[in-house]
């Protein structure tokens, strides 16, 4: 919680440099309680599986590749030394912030891709998706690898 907090308050005086934020709507802000708000933010660039998408990292063994994912950006944001500085670059067509995200002067959505852990939204990273790919990284190693989630949310899934 207390990572959450000052990632806020960076992201809080990120924004100050730059002006205000506006949104059209209250869908990217998460209502805790009656005095708190988080809000919701997506690492622009990348995009990685669902909670509850599966794959197989063995031939007999599905696994929650939504849940791999999720814990890997958990572990790079404590592992990663630096500050992490959170910059805005738009707004998405569900309302979210996009955001880069950064720790130290690591571009940690550039390094999920890298790491085999998500896909290049769009041609974001291609180059690094690629690599990581021939290269047998993460999810790529695995006997079957996540569909792309855009292709997993149009089947319904969700």
């Amino acid at each position: 919680m207390k990572l959450f907090v000052f990632t806020f308050l960076i992201s809080l005086n990120t924004l100050s440099d730059i002006g205000n934020l506006s949104l059209n709507s209250e869908r990217s802000l998460y209502i805790v309680d009656g005095d708190s708000i988080s809000l919701q933010m997506r690492i622009a660039g990348i995009d990685t599986p669902e909670i509850k998408q599966t794959c197989r990292k063995h031939a007999n063994k599905v696994i929650d590749c939504g849940r791999l994912s999720k814990s890997y950006l958990q572990k790079l944001l404590k592992s990663i030394p630096g500050k992490i500085v959170i910059q805005p670059t738009g707004v998405d067509h569900y309302e979210r912030i996009l955001v880069r995200i950064f720790k130290g002067n690591t571009n940690i959505g550039k390094l999920m891709v890298e790491s085999g852990m998500a896909f290049s939204y769009k041609e974001t990273y291609r180059l690094e998706e690629d690599l990581a790919k021939s290269e047998k990284l993460g999810f790529w190693s695995f006997h079957t690898p996540p569909i792309e989630p855009y292709k997993w949310r149009k089947m319904g899934r969700r």
